[in-house]
């Protein structure tokens, strides 16, 4: 039997503050946004005064709104931003090489017509030196500028898309990426120790809605689904989820989800959404169907996380501090600061050059001023010059870190962390009603049988599901029906995959749990050995390869958290520190 890192279970008791501590911005004083030296006493001798304090710097300070930075994580100048420098435009090119083909053409359509239009000011700048020719009097005239406010036209609308529809994409695949390893770090109990507390619940905000019911409402929600948007089970069950929307909701937004929903596909978006008490929040809502065995659409799974402090704190989004550095610079140079001038200004010629790709800078290195050149230069003409190649915008950037293409026809796939989970019904039984793509072949089948533990940990498992607790657990996992279809005492340790589970009930409008979502996540301990022999005896079993793994990290399993404690040492095993069962088991 191999030694691996212990195997945990326990019980998740969330609270609305602390669920969400690590994503929802807090009030603080002074603002962030305001330097602390800007802030002076108020101490001048004036009876006629009530000031306490007095600003030196601006007028008045900036006061942190979520619903201003959503307006500048979605606007024109956010992809401007991203557009003018060239490694967030790779990355962004990168994103839309692999997960929005379709996108690609309009996007290159509007690098084109962006470098026709520099083409036309540059031309219109070397008209603008012509000078007049003493004796030529038809020089004296003056030229028109050129103009192509068709192209212009047509210019303005490409970028007016890409706002609409891929920055919208772009900014949820990143946030997916950033909260995936949040949520991984979570489950498996590997986030550092003052992170624990304020993820407390991060992955339960669930909610199960039935499009086949007028107006499509929810039907069963997690806890922490109430607790997160302060709306309790009397209101939010039987309602739709448009009771989150508000003033500064954006429509595409609303509209991309309920096209998703009636094309039965799955969805993320990132939208501003409003709790009961009216403060708003940014959410970030990934939606996947639920078919039967006939392909029907039966419900809808939604998984929601709050992603505002990620928002407020530039996380991973280093376009968006940048845009807000630049209205603040607009701010100070209104008042004379002559920040702006003191920036770089680029001529007609050098932003027309930037734009040109590397076979057209290539033919510059080559032929560029060969008619100036001397005779003695004519040699090495073909050298070209010291100037390195510029980035070709069509490759692949694997520094992108991108997870493999989704598959479009899969049905039922939720994004990032939650890519692998089960829809169990609370019952004796367990049976598995729907899941991911990944465990398909799972399906209808028991769900005790697939894990492979030593029975306390399976009893400590079924005694979570009885009693409504949620719970999380390091178990190992066998994902073949005919492998799991042997007695669970047959299997030894090195049977299945290492895997933590997270499992989350979700209440109806009664009170009672309706249903039990349990996330799976990879536990990256599994060694080389462990994995060679798992690949033979599934082999010998016939797994089914249908399951992806998600690789999100190699940290280290950090001590027990407080108020656990380790189920290995029920069995009084003697073998001292360090010698617990490969199904050791937290609590």
């Amino acid at each position: 039997m191999s030694a691996t890192s212990s195997t945990d279970t326990y019980f998740t008791n969330a609270t609305s503050v602390a669920a969400n501590a690590a994503y929802q911005q807090k009030p603080t004083f002074p603002p962030d946004d305001l330097d602390q030296d800007q802030l002076t006493s108020f101490v001048e001798d004036d009876l006629r005064s009530f000031d306490l304090i007095t600003l030196t710097g601006e007028e008045e300070y900036e006061v942190f709104s979520i619903e201003h930075r959503s307006q500048q994580l979605f606007s024109h100048e956010h992809l401007q931003v991203i557009c003018a420098d060239s490694a967030m435009l790779v990355q962004f090119m990168a994103f839309l090489n692999t997960y929005r083909l379709k996108s690609l053409p309009i996007f290159l359509y509007y690098l084109d017509s962006s470098k026709a239009l520099k083409a036309v000011n540059f031309a219109n700048a070397i008209l603008h030196d012509l000078k007049a020719v003493e004796g030529c009097d038809f020089t004296s005239c003056a030229l028109q500028v050129t103009t192509n406010t068709d192209l212009e036209d047509k210019n303005n609308q490409a970028f007016e898309v890409l706002v609409k529809e891929d920055l919208p994409a772009y900014i949820a695949h990143i946030y997916i990426q950033s909260v995936s390893a949040s949520i991984s770090k979570r489950v498996k109990g590997t986030l550092p120790a003052h992170l624990r507390e304020a993820s407390e619940g991060l992955a339960e905000v669930f909610c199960i809605t039935d499009p086949s019911k007028p107006d499509n409402p929810i039907v069963f929600a997690s806890k922490e689904f109430h607790l997160t948007t302060q709306y309790g089970v009397n209101y939010a069950i039987g309602r739709n989820c448009r009771f989150l929307q508000g003033a500064q909701t954006n429509p595409l937004s609303i509209k991309r989800l309920r096209d998703a929903i009636q094309n039965g596909k799955e969805h993320c978006e990132v939208l501003l959404n409003y709790h009961r008490d009216g403060s708003a929040f940014m959410n970030m809502l990934m939606i996947a169907p639920l078919r039967d065995g006939k392909g029907k659409v039966r419900y809808y799974i939604g998984a929601q996380v709050d992603v505002s402090n990620l928002v407020k704190e530039y996380t991973d989004m280093e376009s968006l501090q940048r845009l807000v550095l630049q209205e603040r610079r607009k701010r100070s140079s209104a008042e004379g600061a002559g920040i702006d001038e003191a920036e770089e200004k680029k001529d007609e010629f050098q932003e027309l050059s930037e734009m040109l790709n590397s076979e057209e800078l290539d033919t510059v290195r080559r032929f560029g001023g060969r008619m100036f050149a001397r005779p003695d230069d004519a040699k090495d003409g073909s050298k070209g010059g010291t100037q390195r190649p510029r980035l070709r915008l069509k490759q692949s950037n694997t520094d992108f870190n991108l997870s493999s293409r989704l598959d479009q026809s899969a049905s039922g796939l939720l994004t990032g962390v939650y890519q692998h989970y089960l829809l169990l019904r609370p019952n004796a039984s367990l049976n598995v009603l729907y899941t991911s793509p990944s465990l398909a072949p799972v399906c209808q089948s028991s769900f005790m049988p697939h894990v492979v533990s030593a029975p306390r940990i399976r009893e400590s498992l079924i005694a979570a599901f009885a009693e409504g607790r949620s719970v999380t657990a390091k178990i190992k996992w066998i994902n073949s029906p005919r492998a799991a279809s042997k007695d669970n005492e047959a299997h030894t340790a090195e049977d299945g995959r290492n895997k933590w589970i997270h499992c989350t009930p979700l209440y109806g409008s009664d009170g009672r749990i309706g249903v039990w979502m349990v996330v799976f996540v990879d536990d990256d301990s599994e060694t080389d050995g462990e994995k060679e022999r798992r690949w033979d005896r599934e082999t010998a079993y016939g797994s089914s390869s249908s399951i992806k793994d998600f690789q999100v990290g190699e940290e280290s399993r950090p001590a027990s958290s407080k108020g656990s404690f380790d189920v290995a040492s029920l069995y009084g095993s003697g073998k001292g520190k360090g010698a617990e069962s490969v199904y050791s088991v937290r609590i």
